[in-house]
């Protein structure tokens, strides 16, 4: 799945209404009548909402009769969700390589000098001549 179709996916479950829509399908296919009934909203209002989901491929509509039948591609949620398992990441060093490489390096003496750092330099700005005021 590329990052532009999968951007389209996160967008349409960017709306509440939407993603209990994929709530309730994710029980079994229903009919519009249904949803609507089930989420107090408009078969208008539904259709809208199915028209973005379907266009991001996470709804399938089919006609029966006179019904709309919508089911849910779960499929395709499960792949966005999961990033495509993000295959194209390498895989991490193992802990125990850099726990290796640490050991490999010469360890620090206690005993070892260390060399003093010199005094920080002071900046010499001329000094402002103190002035008296009269009280």
């Amino acid at each position: 799945m590329s990052p532009e179709e999968r951007a389209k996916v996160f967008k349409a479950l960017a709306d509440p209404r939407r993603v209990e829509i994929v709530e309730l399908l994710a029980r079994g296919s229903q009919c519009g009548t249904a949803i609507a009934d089930s989420l107090g909203i408009s078969v208008a209002l539904l259709c809208h909402h199915w028209e973005v989901l379907v266009d991001a491929g996470i709804l399938r509509k089919e006609r029966h009769g006179q019904l709309r039948v919508c089911t849910l591609d779960a499929g395709r949620l499960r792949e966005a969700l999961n990033m495509g398992e993000i295959a194209q990441v390498p895989p991490r060093a193992k802990a125990g390589s850099a726990r290796q490489a640490r050991a490999k390096r010469a360890p620090k003496s206690a005993t070892a000098t260390q060399v003093p750092r010199p005094p920080a330099k002071k900046s010499k700005q001329p000094a402002r001549p103190r002035t008296r005021t009269a009280e």
